[in-house]
């Protein structure tokens, strides 16, 4: 199984990072991340994949996920699906803008994605506030809140609801620790995002609520493992 992360960008990735020098006035700010750069998730070449699951159903997206750069941090994949076969993935392919899309209405998008050894941070084409929004950062606290604004004003906020520090979530052939952070998108037809991440690995699960209850999730496993 594998992320529909790309999808949010995410979502997965795009994720999106721009590395800073760290400030004083930027401490206490929730969508600065600073930390390594040069690490294992953001090598060139690595691939992911998307295999996405609605109710007890998997679905095929057809997908090929892989980074194309690391400047700095801020890392480039490229990514390609095929949601247009999937009914119950109408409300997500809805959403996705058509300049991410290719003449057929298959997503066709280099994303961008902040990665660091702090946290992990999307370029969020959903909200469209044209800023990186933090995902997780690594030293997160149950209760800490990564807001922002979208390009209409409205508040978008990404909660950390669980912070497990035990290896507990099933990953592959083994569990990992997780952060859980969960987002109310305001986007019509999208009640709730929840996001796993993990110190080494990333973003390595999310799950889209629909306003019919209806959910949608995805595993994002790469082929990093060192």
């Amino acid at each position: 199984m594998k992320n529909l992360h790309f999808i949010f960008a995410l979502l997965f990735f795009s994720v999106i990072f721009i590395s800073c020098d760290p400030k004083d006035d930027e401490s206490s700010d929730p969508n600065v991340i600073n930390g390594e750069t040069n690490i294992g998730i953001n090598t060139v070449g690595n691939t992911f994949g998307a295999s996405v699951k609605v109710g007890n159903n998997y679905y095929d997206v057809g997908d090929s996920i892989y980074i194309v750069s690391n400047n700095n941090g801020v890392v480039t994949m490229r990514v390609k699906a095929d949601l247009t076969q999937i009914p119950a993935l109408d409300v997500i392919n809805d959403a996705v803008p058509s300049n991410y899309k290719d003449q057929n209405g298959k997503i066709n998008v280099d994303l961008s994605f902040k990665s660091t050894s702090e946290g992990i941070q999307d370029y969020n084409f959903f909200t469209k506030s044209g800023k990186f929004h933090t995902i997780a950062k690594f030293d997160a606290k149950v209760g800490d809140t990564y807001p922002i604004k979208n390009s209409e004003g409205v508040d978008i906020v990404r909660t950390v609801t669980e912070r497990t520090d035990q290896d507990d979530f099933p990953y592959g052939f083994y569990d990992i620790k997780t952060i859980k952070v969960e987002e109310d998108p305001q986007i019509p037809g999208i009640k709730n995002i929840v996001y796993r991440v993990n110190h080494k690995f990333g973003l390595v699960w999310f799950e889209i609520e629909m306003e019919d209850g209806s959910k949608a999730s995805s595993y994002f496993f790469t082929d990093y493992t060192n």
